[in-house]
């Protein structure tokens, strides 16, 4: 399958809903204001270690930082005319976005088949968003013993993170056109 590059998409409207509640409740457990100043803590989400023996600590920070993107507001002034920008993505060039791509890489088969489970006929996931959140998210609660608030947020980025770099055609995709289409959003 190939993916054009410049063709747009937009991610489904369930998962960016999903993306903005997520990012809101982990956002009340990472930042706090001290003195005047908002600052972050450091909220370890998880650690794993890559294929080539990288160990790769995911922080509550780094989710945010991924997802900021699709969360963030605009506002624009209606008496000037002004062309909107276009719709935000996230990126895979930052260290969160290849944190999230590492992890994405490292535990492939087991996200395909929670993601594509229910998708037999090989269509986009898009309308089993939901399914496919709750899934990854069990999966994490289970299989790493996160947090369920960092279980959602991370399922969100992942979910995020394959359907930005496949263009919602995941389960369409081999091993690797998926895996080389992540890769090549890092640049």
């Amino acid at each position: 399958m190939n993916i054009s590059d410049d063709s747009p998409y937009g991610l489904p409207q369930e998962l960016l809903r999903a993306a903005s509640d997520a990012t809101a409740q982990l956002r009340r457990s990472v930042e706090y204001v001290d003195g005047g100043f908002l600052l972050q803590r450091e909220t370890r989400v998880l650690e794993f270690q890559t294929g080539a023996g990288n160990v790769i600590a995911l922080q509550g920070n780094d989710l945010l930082n991924f997802l900021r993107p699709l969360v963030s507001t605009s506002t624009f002034d209606s008496a000037i005319p002004a062309s909107r920008p276009p719709a935000a993505a996230v990126s895979f060039a930052t260290t969160a976005g290849r944190k999230i791509r590492d992890f994405v890489e490292l535990y492939f088969y087991e996200l395909r088949a929670l993601v594509c489970k229910k998708n037999k006929k090989n269509s986009p996931i898009s309308p089993g968003t939901t399914v496919a959140l709750a899934g990854v998210t069990h999966w994490l609660l289970e299989h790493f013993g996160i947090q369920e608030e960092y279980a959602k947020t991370m399922a969100t980025a992942i979910l995020v993170a394959l359907l930005t770099a496949t263009k919602g055609t995941f389960c369409k995709m081999t091993e690797n056109e998926a895996k080389a289409a992540l890769r090549r959003l890092a640049i």
